[in-house]
C-alpha cells in the first residue's frame, strides 16, 4: 500500500512538471495557458512531498514533507481562481492588488506549517500510525486555510456558472467540461477530510487535480475550447454599432446597448420609448427619425409575441445611422438631376419643375414666366478658340445665370449652347427686366484665352404663361421669341408674340 501511493504520487508529480513548461510557453496563444501552468506546477510540488512524505521513514521527515504540500495547494487554488476568472471573461493578466491578495495567503500556510512545532496550530498533534503512516489532526490554521481555499474555488467556479448562463448558447459546452474538470478534486478533498475524521490517513486531491489540469487541456487542444474568453449576449449586443432597444409592452424602455445610448444622445433605459423619439410603436415598422443633432436614423420595430397564447411582450427596436448613406444618396439624386458641365439643372429636372409650375399656375392664376437663353455665335467661338473653351464659356455664362437669378428661380441647360431661367411669380415685364439684367451680366464677362480675349454676348427670348398652355407650349413661345431676338442682332431681349389660347 505505501509502495503504491509512493509510485501514485510520484506519476502525478511527474505528470504535472511535464506538460507545465510546455503550457507556459503557449501563454501568448491562449490566456488559459498561464494560470494552467501554474496549476500544474502546483499539483507537481504537492504530489513530490506527498510521495516523500509516505517515502521516507523518519518520522521528522516525513512531518516535515507533510508541512511541505501547502505551498502546491496554495498555487493550485491560486490557479484555479486565476483560470476561472479569464474562462469568465476578466483580463488575462490580473491587477497587481489581485495577484498581491492571492500571493498572502501561500506565503502565510507555508509559514505556518513549518513552524507548527513552535504554536501546533496548524496542527495540534502528529503522530506515527499503522505501517509507517503519518496521523495528523488539524489545527483552527488548517481548518481557516481549508475555509478559504474553498471559498476561492467557489467564487471562481460561480463566476464561470454566471459566465455560463450569460453567454451564447454555442460556448456552454466548453463551461461544462470546464465545471465537470473541477468536479473530481473537490469530491477527493471531501472524502480525504470527512471518511477519516481527524487523521489524514489517504490524500488524493493532488491526483484528483491532475485530472481536472488533464480535462482542461484536452479541452482547449481539441477544439472543444477553442475561444476561451465567454462570449455573452450583453457583449454582442454591446459590440453593435447598431442601436438594440428593448421596450415593455407598457412602451417603457428597459434595455439599450451602448450604441443606442450614443444614437440617441441621450440616457433612454426607463423612459417611455414615445418620450424618447416621438413616434409611435407599431408591429414591424419600419421608419426613418432625425434626432437633435441632425442624426438621420433608420428604425425598425419588430413585435414580440408569446409562443403559446400570443399575447404581446413588447417590442425590439434596432436603430442605424445612415444619415451619411442619406446624404449620398441626395447627393447622387441631386447629381442625377444636374448637368455635369456647367451645374446647372438637366433638361429632365427642368421639364419636372416646368410642368409642376404650370399646374400650378393654372390652378391658382398665379404669374408664370420662362426665359430662354443662347450664347451667340457659339459656333465660331469653338471654332477659332477649341472646344475647352467652348465648354469653359458655358460653364462661365451658366454662374452669372445663376448669381444674376433670384434665389427661388429655376436655371437649366436645355442643350448645347441653350438655357432656360423658370421664373414663378414672375409678369412679362418683371420676366424681361430679369432678361436684361442677365443680359448684361454676361455682356460683362471677359474670357482670356491663347488665342486672345473672347468677350461673349448672349440673346434671350421670354414667354408668360397665358391660361390653356402646357409647359411645352410655353417653351416653343420662349424659343419663337429668341428667335425673334437673334434675327434681330443677337445680344438682345425679344418677348414672345402673345396669341390667345382657347
Amino acid at each position: 500500500m505505501r509502495l503504491a501511493l509512493v509510485l501514485l504520487y510520484a506519476f502525478a508529480a511527474v505528470a504535472a512538471f511535464a506538460p507545465a513548461r510546455a503550457s507556459w510557453r503557449r501563454r501568448t496563444v491562449t490566456p488559459l495557458a498561464a494560470p494552467l501552468s501554474l496549476i500544474l506546477v502546483g499539483i507537481g510540488e504537492w504530489a513530490a512531498a506527498q510521495a516523500l512524505s509516505v517515502a521516507v521513514p523518519q518520522l521528522g521527515m516525513q512531518i516535515a514533507f507533510s508541512c511541505a504540500i501547502f505551498p502546491g495547494v496554495s498555487l493550485v487554488v491560486a490557479g484555479f481562481y486565476w483560470q476561472s476568472r479569464v474562462y469568465a471573461g476578466y483580463r488575462a493578466r490580473p491587477a497587481r492588488l489581485t495577484v498581491l491578495l492571492l500571493g498572502i495567503e501561500p506565503v502565510l500556510v507555508s509559514l505556518t506549517a513549518a513552524t507548527n512545532g513552535w504554536h501546533n496550530m496548524f496542527f495540534t498533534s502528529v503522530r506515527a500510525g499503522a505501517a509507517g503512516t503519518l496521523r495528523l489532526h488539524p489545527g483552527p490554521l488548517y481548518w481557516i486555510h481549508t475555509a478559504y481555499s474553498y471559498l476561492l474555488i467557489s467564487t471562481g467556479t460561480l463566476l464561470v456558472i454566471r459566465a455560463m448562463l450569460r453567454t451564447v448558447a454555442g460556448q456552454r459546452r466548453a463551461f461544462t467540461f470546464f465545471l465537470l474538470g473541477g468536479l473530481a478534486p473537490t469530491v477527493a478533498n471531501l472524502v480525504t477530510l470527512f471518511s477519516n475524521r481527524g487523521a489524514l490517513k489517504l490524500d488524493l486531491t493532488s491526483v484528483a487535480f491532475l485530472i481536472t489540469a488533464g480535462v482542461w487541456w484536452w479541452t482547449e487542444h481539441t477544439g472543444i475550447n477553442s475561444q476561451p474568453v465567454p462570449v455573452a449576449h450583453q457583449q454582442v449586443l454591446a459590440a453593435l454599432g447598431d442601436g438594440v432597444l428593448v421596450v415593455n409592452p407598457s412602451g417603457r424602455v428597459i434595455q439599450a446597448n451602448p450604441a443606442a445610448q450614443r444614437l440617441l444622445g441621450q440616457p433612454v433605459v426607463n423612459r417611455a420609448w414615445l418620450d424618447v423619439v416621438g413616434v409611435e410603436l407599431d408591429a414591424d415598422r419600419h421608419t426613418t427619425l432625425t434626432t437633435g443633432d441632425g442624426t438621420c436614423l433608420d428604425v425598425r420595430m419588430v413585435e414580440m409575441r408569446a409562443p403559446d397564447d400570443g399575447r404581446g411582450l413588447g417590442w425590439v427596436v434596432v436603430a442605424r445611422d445612415v444619415t451619411e448613406l442619406e446624404r449620398l444618396r441626395a447627393e447622387l439624386t441631386e447629381q442625377a438631376l444636374r448637368d455635369h458641365l456647367t451645374g446647372l439643372y438637366n433638361r429632365r429636372h427642368l421639364t419636372s419643375v416646368l410642368d409642376r409650375a404650370v399646374r400650378a399656375a393654372g390652378a391658382a392664376g398665379d404669374a408664370l414666366a420662362v426665359v430662354m437663353v443662347d450664347v451667340d455665335h457659339f459656333k465660331s467661338v469653338n471654332d477659332r478658340f477649341g472646344h475647352a473653351v467652348g465648354d469653359r464659356l458655358l460653364a462661365d455664362l451658366a454662374g452669372e445665370l445663376v448669381r444674376g437669378g433670384p434665389d427661388d428661380g429655376t436655371v437649366a441647360r436645355y442643350g448645347g449652347e441653350e438655357f432656360v431661367v423658370v421664373l414663378a411669380g414672375a409678369d412679362l415685364q418683371t420676366a424681361m427686366s430679369h432678361a436684361e439684367h442677365l443680359r448684361q451680366r454676361c455682356a460683362k464677362l471677359v474670357l482670356d484665352t491663347d488665342h486672345g480675349l473672347l468677350c461673349p454676348t448672349i440673346s434671350a427670348g421670354v414667354a408668360r404663361f397665358l391660361p390653356g398652355m402646357t409647359a411645352e407650349d410655353l417653351l416653343r413661345a420662349a424659343d419663337e421669341a429668341l428667335y425673334t431676338a437673334k434675327a434681330a442682332g443677337r445680344d438682345r431681349v425679344e418677348a414672345a408674340q402673345e396669341i390667345a389660347l382657347s
